[in-house]
Parts: C-alpha cells; structure tokens; sequence
C-alpha cells in the first residue's frame, strides 16, 4: 500500500513538472511571436498575441489548484516540498511573463506601421534585447526540465546585458523625445515595450531562481538581486 502511495506522488510530481513546461513553452512561443510583430509591426498579429493571454492565465489557474491538490493531500517534506513550492513561484512568473509579452503586443499594436530616425534605431535594439531574452528562455526551460542549476545559473549571468542594454536604448530615445526630434507617441510605446522586455528577464532569473531553491535548499534572490 504505502510502495503504491509513493508511485501515485512521483506520478503527480512528473505531471506538475509536465503541465509547468507546457506552460513554459506556450510562454516562448509568445514571446518568439512577439518579435515577428516588432520586426514587421504587424497590428493585426500583434492583437491574437494579445488574445492569445487567456490560456496562459488558464495553465496558472490549473496548476495552482494542481498544487494545492497536492500539498493538502500529501503532505510532502525536504526536496518534494521545495519542488511543490518551487513550482508555484515558476508558474506566477510564467503567467507574468505572459502578461509582460501581452503589453509588449499592445504596445506595437499602437504604433505607427513604420518607423524612422532614432524609433528605427530602438526598434532594433529591442530585437536584439528580444533575441537574448529567446535564449534565456530556451536555457530556462532546459533548466527546469532537469532542475540544473548549472543551466539556471547561465540564466541568471544573462539578465544584467539584458538590464544594460534596456537602459542604453531608453536613454537614447529619451534624448532624442527632449531634443523634439522623434514622434512622441511612438517613441513612448517603444519605451514601455522596453521595459517589458527587461520585465520578461526578471521573471526568467526568477525561474532560474526557483530552480536553484528546489535543487540546493537555497534562496539566491536577495543575492541575485544585489548582484544585478
């Protein structure tokens, strides 16, 4: 009986960290789409990825009360514990990734169809700042597939380029919106898609962060945090 028990547990831990990738990859692939619309500035396409939101927010809600499921009926200690825990934090950081990449859409939606001058300038920073965050996305995936702390600790040395190059290109286009030289409207949204780009970096080191709590017994947050 207690032999069948523990099968039963390990099988709903295999599901949650099934259902929780699931989750993860629909969040990439967002993202991926996400810089489509930034590149062609795609209105149209920009509105599904801000439709699309719904469903990550349904993954959170299931695996919440998966979660809770769990924990009031098993009553788990130690590593199954940390991993029950450590899973909650990823799945509020995976829907507010959802989010941050839905205003990232809204904001192009409300862009002009074509840019110039220094809006080009920082459109483009952004794609590279967007490329970066695809690969720390990849790599935190990878992370909590195996719960690698070596894979997440390649995340969380990513998140300061990403920090960096964010200020870089805000400050830019701030200097040139003072100077009157760039289209205010414009140039205002590329801010704000800016910083939900930076946004979606936080919440991927709070991933990689998650997964080094699950694995070590360890909260690197404040850590991390001072480091940035």
């Amino acid at each position: 009986m207690e032999q069948h028990i523990i099968k039963r547990f390990d099988e709903e831990l295999n599901k949650l960290r099934h259902n929780m990738l699931e989750m993860g990859r629909a969040v990439r692939r967002q993202l991926d789409a996400v810089g489509l619309v930034l590149l062609k500035l795609d209105h149209r396409e920009a509105s599904e990825i801000e439709a699309a939101d719904v469903d990550i927010n349904r993954q959170e809600k299931d695996l919440d009360a998966f979660i809770e499921c769990i924990l009031s009926s098993r009553q788990p200690q130690a590593i199954d514990l940390r991993m029950l825990l450590g899973c909650l934090r990823m799945t509020i950081d995976f829907e507010r990734m959802g989010d941050e990449v839905r205003n990232a859409a809204k904001g192009v939606r409300k862009m002009s169809s074509s840019l110039e001058g220094q809006l080009l300038t920082t459109r483009d920073a952004l794609l590279t700042i967007h490329a970066h965050l695809l690969v720390m996305t990849t790599e935190a995936l990878l992370a909590v597939e195996d719960f690698d702390v070596e894979k997440a600790r390649a995340v969380l040395a990513r998140q300061p380029v990403v920090v960096s190059e964010v200020h870089a290109a805000v400050v830019a286009l701030v200097e040139h919106l003072k100077e009157g030289r760039t289209d205010v409207p414009d140039g205002l949204e590329l801010i704000r898609i800016a910083k939900s780009l930076e946004r979606v970096g936080a919440h991927l080191t709070n991933v990689a962060e998650a997964v080094v709590f699950i694995r070590e017994g360890v909260d690197i947050r404040h850590e991390t945090s001072t480091q940035a």
